[in-house]
């Protein structure tokens, strides 16, 4: 029953990342029917300029002392003589590192956003009218010039970055279980469900949701009401670069930062057909399901079984809903 429990709440934590990565590939879909391809890989952009702005910039000669390390005066008062591994310690470690944190999270957005709008400019206005498949297609391209792109700006090599919470030991008793959580895992977690709900809400509450919806209905009943569809692409790009900012940032702290993070927008998007392309809801619940799988098949058959668990769900889900478990089941009148 431990075991169970620590590798469910772990695959619930996983399964929340993986939510806030599928939300960019919905919000373009939903925009423009196009199917995203090339997500993971703004999401490892994402990660490489969370690097710049968090680890590379700092190591710059320029770089005022407050940015490469923070450390007040009574901040190093109250590191004197704690403990190694003291939780306070890793609190107090985390503050260091704070201006890099936040510095690195806003260049991260706004460089990334940046990306977005560039594709959307310059690779899918000009696609407008034509075929869904080759504004599919150009994504598909996409990704060996991202993931090339990114190996001749900063290599190959793996690289770390700070992490955005303190990374603390959790523990506490569940169910008379023991169970031992790290704090960044938990906030990462908390981040990704707070911002895959904001994002519904936006889309289901506000002008620029209503228009998002509306462009997905019908492209010209929207030109028609007023409603600019390129504008709406555009904010659905910026929209889907700003979470694979976030999401990009939060994996770089779990895993580091390399070309190899661009494979997990292929994983989550077998989450996406699995829960449904055009639904928040269906996605949300196939992350969190895909993700307490991975946990309990790594449990039990190792981490090289875990990988495979995301292409079986969604295989065994669309031979029987083929739109998805709540995506919308399309009608063509001939």
């Amino acid at each position: 029953m431990g075991q169970i429990l620590q590798f469910g709440i772990n695959g619930l934590m996983s399964g929340a990342i993986y939510a806030l990565i599928a939300v960019g590939i919905v919000s373009v879909f939903k925009a423009t029917k196009v199917v995203n391809f090339a997500h993971g890989y703004l999401i490892m952009f994402g990660a490489y300029f969370y690097f710049t702005f968090a680890v590379l910039l700092p190591g710059m000669s320029w770089a005022p002392a407050w940015y490469v390390s923070w450390e007040p005066a009574w901040l190093v008062e109250m590191k004197e003589g704690l403990p190694m591994f003291s939780p306070l310690g890793a609190v107090l470690d985390w503050l260091t590192n704070l201006p890099r944190v936040i510095i690195g999270l806003i260049g991260a957005l706004a460089a990334n956003a940046v990306v977005g709008l560039i594709i959307e400019r310059v690779l899918m206005r000009p696609l407008m009218g034509q075929s869904v498949f080759a504004m599919i297609m150009v994504t598909v391209g996409l990704i060996s010039v991202m993931s090339g792109g990114a190996q001749l700006i900063w290599t190959a090599d793996a690289n770390y970055v700070p992490s955005l919470a303190p990374n603390t030991p959790i523990r506490f008793t569940l169910f008379d279980t023991q169970i031992f959580l790290f704090g960044t895992d938990l906030v990462n977690a908390v981040i990704a469900v707070l911002l895959f709900g904001a994002i519904v809400a936006m889309v289901q509450f506000t002008k620029g949701g209503v228009a998002i919806r509306a462009t997905a209905e019908d492209q010209s009943t929207a030109y028609s009401m007023g409603i600019s569809v390129p504008r709406v692409f555009a904010r659905a790009w910026v929209l889907a670069s700003l979470t694979g900012a976030i999401a990009g940032a939060i994996l770089a702290t779990r895993n580091g930062v390399s070309p190899s993070l661009g494979l997990f927008g292929f994983s989550v998007l077998a989450i996406v057909l699995m829960g449904g392309l055009d639904s928040y809801v269906g996605v949300f619940i196939a992350a969190l399901v895909v993700g307490v799988l991975e946990a309990m098949t790594q449990w039990k058959f190792g981490g090289d079984w875990a990988g495979i668990v995301p292409y079986v769900a969604v295989l065994l889900v669309i031979l029987v809903r083929p739109h998805g478990l709540f995506g919308q089941k399309e009608v063509e009148r001939i």
